[in-house]
């Protein structure tokens, strides 16, 4: 027989089928029931109720008892900051009179996330990472149970929690019937935000007379005049047709403007020869620093917008996150209830200094698929638009992969009328050279070590760090 031929062929009635099997106990109870009666046996009429019920009580648990169930699964806030914890409750609702004397929920989460457990003998709470809860219920008659799970969202990203997987039994445990049922409910964490400080970079003072001795940005076209030369000023800044005329060194002074721009270019392609691919951890700190950045510059009053070369994740459709066992129940369209897409890489976010673009950014960098990309250059390429001239361009990249066609990019729009500042991440691999940039201004953050002593900073709740609250940001 081919594989055509068995397509065409009906579908198994599996709970038929099984429930088939368990009918011997009828046969038995009718052939003990015929026995007593031709024996005139009592004790085997009572051996007959006995059987008849080893067999009806299964089956009866069998038939009904993952109907008239109402699951639902929510979290207490759908959008926060790494390292902030999410309540997740799970309530499970027994609308019959049948009893479930054992009940089993299985609930995956896609990425994983921390769950807090208690620790043996009441020890202190631990923190487990899990990609699936795995619980046992007992449900009485018209009985609503709810348990909730505290978790630390210590993965960014878009996560999925669902289907929910349901298996029951009956009381003897001789009978399992399970069920998939299209329950899910998303939670958007958000990158982990970074002072500049922390991230080694220095301190951005105000533009103006005072200038500081290293400053981040600087707007390149809206030059205001000239001052004194002070120690520690960037040798750049020196306007050398002043000095001349005057015979001392003088200090370009840049006007600040109620539209300044500032472009954060993130690239997240981290090929290692170490790992012999993609280098997950360094992809996750180009990201946080980007997200730091853009967020430092909305907090300074920049218009800001993002451009990348990586992919997002979006879901194709609503999701539900209750279900009544009495709906109709597809299971491999429950198995598909928690679908995703990813988008083509190469994500753009407009320049906006308004307080949405706070969220626009966060949620936008919260989805980001790093794994997922096209070259840099090719972004550069594709959206030249929004180089205009007079803005600023933060490149965040990984140092291994820093590219020479992308500095000969840079130095074109530089050339335009475009201040182009980079910031790498990791360390450079044996072998390796960094492509020469030249005059433009570039800054280590430094690499996975540097990562990791932030996350544990989150984790031991010492990082201090402004604006990881959706409270303090006033996010909706």
């Amino acid at each position: 027989m081919n594989i055509e031929e068995d397509s065409h062929l009906p579908p198994i009635d599996i709970p038929a089928r099984i429930l088939k099997k368990h009918h011997f106990w009828y046969y038995l109870a009718g052939a003990l029931i015929i026995l007593g009666v031709l024996t005139r046996q009592p004790l085997l009429g009572l051996a007959a109720t006995f059987t008849f019920l080893m067999g009806g009580v299964p089956e009866i648990w069998y038939r009904y008892a993952l109907r008239h169930l109402l699951v639902r699964q929510t979290v207490d806030r759908p959008h926060l900051f790494f390292g902030e914890q999410v309540t997740l409750s799970v309530t499970i609702e027994n609308r019959k009179f049948l009893p479930l004397p054992w009940l089993r929920l299985e609930n995956s989460i896609v990425p994983p996330l921390t769950l807090t457990v208690k620790g043996d003998h009441g020890s202190r709470l631990q923190t487990i990472k899990r990609d699936t809860l795995i619980s046992t219920w007992l449900l009485w008659s018209y009985q609503r149970v709810t348990r909730r799970y505290r978790m630390r969202c210590q993965t960014r990203g878009f996560h999925l929690m669902g289907p929910v997987q349901l298996q029951c039994s009956d009381p003897f445990g001789w009978l399992e019937r399970d069920m998939l049922l299209p329950a899910n409910e998303t939670l958007l964490v958000y990158p982990l935000i970074i002072p500049i400080e922390e991230l080694g970079l220095p301190a951005v003072f105000p533009m103006g007379e005072q200038v500081g001795n290293r400053q981040l940005l600087e707007d390149p076209l809206w030059f205001a005049g000239n001052r004194e030369y002070q120690p520690g000023d960037d040798p750049r800044r020196i306007d050398w047709k002043a000095t001349a005329r005057v015979g001392a060194l003088r200090s370009k002074l840049y006007e600040s403007t109620t539209e300044r721009r500032l472009l954060i270019l993130l690239d997240t392609w981290t090929y290692s020869n170490e790992h012999k691919g993609k280098d997950l951890e360094l992809q996750e700190y180009c990201i946080s620093a980007a997200a730091s950045l853009a967020i430092w510059g909305l907090d300074e009053g920049y218009m800001v917008g993002v451009l990348t070369n990586s992919a997002m994740v979006t879901a194709t459709h609503a999701f539900s996150s209750e279900v009544d066992t009495e709906q109709t129940q597809d299971e491999q369209a429950a198995r598909k209830s928690n679908a995703t897409t990813i988008s083509p890489p190469g994500i753009s976010i407009p320049f906006a200094s308004d307080h949405t673009q706070y969220q626009q950014i966060l949620t936008t960098m919260a989805r980001l698929v790093p794994a997922y990309n096209i070259p840099i250059e090719r972004m550069i390429e594709l959206e030249d638009a929004v180089f205009q001239q007079g803005t600023t361009i933060l490149l965040v990249s990984p140092l291994n992969t820093l590219s020479e066609n992308t500095i000969m990019y840079l130095q074109e729009r530089r050339s335009d009328g475009v201040a182009v500042n980079i910031i790498l991440a990791g360390e450079l691999e044996e072998g390796k050279e960094l492509p020469d940039t030249e005059n433009l201004s570039t800054y280590h953050i430094g690499g996975k070590e540097q990562w990791r002593e932030h996350i544990q900073a989150v984790g031991d709740g010492q990082n201090g760090i402004s604006g990881t609250s959706t409270h303090s940001l006033q996010l909706d």
